[in-house]
């Protein structure tokens, strides 16, 4: 169960990560952080640390629910997969 605890969590800071990305690149004039060097208050560091928030969120979720029905959590993992991989693919190819 905490592998798959764990894998949740990574998929829930990359999916949070190129949502707030999306988010700020369609509605706020944000630098690219591809052309930032370095600053303290960098958005990707936000945007990292509200994922890891939300990933410790999702975590106590997934245990509540993989402790009810372990298989039914594996399955939404296994479909959640590749959503997020799909996700963080287009957010890194056209909102860089």
């Amino acid at each position: 169960m905490a592998a798959l605890m764990a894998i949740n969590a990574i998929l829930t800071v990359v999916a949070t990560y190129a949502g707030l990305r999306a988010y700020e690149a369609f509605f706020k004039s944000e630098p690219n952080p591809a052309l930032v060097i370095w600053s303290a208050h960098i958005a990707m560091f936000w945007r990292l640390g509200i994922g890891g928030y939300t990933a410790g969120l999702v975590t106590v979720l997934v245990f509540t629910l993989a402790s009810r029905s372990f298989s039914l959590a594996t399955r939404v993992t296994a479909v959640l997969v590749p959503v997020v991989g799909a996700m963080i693919a287009i957010q890194g190819a056209f909102l860089p």
